[in-house]
């Protein structure tokens, strides 16, 4: 499992924040003694942005931060400033919020993640994702096209090895009867769907169109969940146009809660199977 910037900087913007809290700072008091923005503040408590061990310093020194808690947020802050593996492709800067996404799957634990179509891209095969780059409002060249094959084959990396992401997906109807690339290829991605579902770490369940309304209609929801308990689970909520990510127990509670009514309602992961390989031989 790799650490990325993404979550180091969601933490340190998390600890500053509740440090401010403590000394009882607000944010225009904090801004004057950093002589920036309170815009800047808010977004270095987001961990939206990398900031400077300096401003750190200031930070922590303001609101009482002594010895080794002090260092341990510079050098946290240091970690934030790395580079993510996936700032060298230039394509992932492109859709809102994906960097922020892969950043956040890079450090997790455990993925668990609902949406109607198209079908997760971790458990996408090749010749599926090029079909559907292919239908995108956007127009790729074959460059483009390769790059993002790329990202999604590094990122399919996660499901294998010693220590494997934990991925629970559960996959609409809709996902697995929308024909992409044609019958050969959205046979195959099924038949690969079945046998991801064998992998120890790999929970696939099938949400039956029998099984009516639900909490997360329309929404494509994830659920980050990482090792280290200063690290609250996140919830992402997106499309391709937007994206919104929810850290405050407040906020992710309602989600976490309907992401398990959804697993109820959906078939157990024996009977997934045996419907998506039903649905593999429909496709001629």
């Amino acid at each position: 499992m790799r650490k990325s910037p993404t979550v180091h900087r969601r933490r340190l913007g998390s600890e500053l924040r509740r440090l401010r809290e403590i000394a009882g700072r607000t944010h225009r008091e904090v801004a004057a003694h950093l002589d920036c923005s309170q815009g800047k503040i808010s977004q270095i408590e987001l961990g939206r942005v990398p900031v400077r061990t300096s401003d750190v310093r200031l930070m922590a020194e303001f609101y009482g931060a002594t010895g080794e808690q002090l260092e341990a947020l510079v050098d946290l802050a240091q970690d934030s400033k790395q580079r993510g593996w996936w700032q060298q492709y230039p394509s992932t800067a492109q859709r809102p919020g994906l960097q922020t996404y892969l950043g956040l799957e890079t450090s997790a634990k455990a993925v668990s993640c609902y949406g109607t179509d198209p079908l997760p891209e971790l458990l996408q095969t090749a010749d599926y994702t090029r079909a559907l780059l292919t239908t995108d409002v956007q127009v790729y060249t074959d460059d483009e096209l390769d790059e993002r094959l790329t990202v999604t084959t590094t990122r399919q990396q996660r499901l294998l090895g010693d220590n494997p992401l934990e991925l629970w997906a559960v996959l609409d109807e809709a996902a697995l009867r929308r024909t992409i690339g044609g019958a050969g290829v959205m046979r195959a991605q099924l038949e690969h769907l079945v046998l991801l579902g064998y992998r120890r770490n790999v929970t696939v369940q099938v949400l039956p169109f029998s099984a009516g309304g639900h909490p997360l209609t329309g929404d494509r929801v994830s659920v980050f969940s990482f090792p280290d308990d200063a690290d609250p689970q996140v919830v992402y909520l997106g499309d391709s146009a937007n994206s919104r990510f929810l850290d405050k127990a407040g906020d992710t509670a309602q989600y976490l809660k309907a992401f398990e009514q959804v697993c109820t309602s959906a078939l157990s992961p024996k009977d997934s199977s045996a419907y998506i390989s039903s649905i593999a031989d429909e496709l001629s």
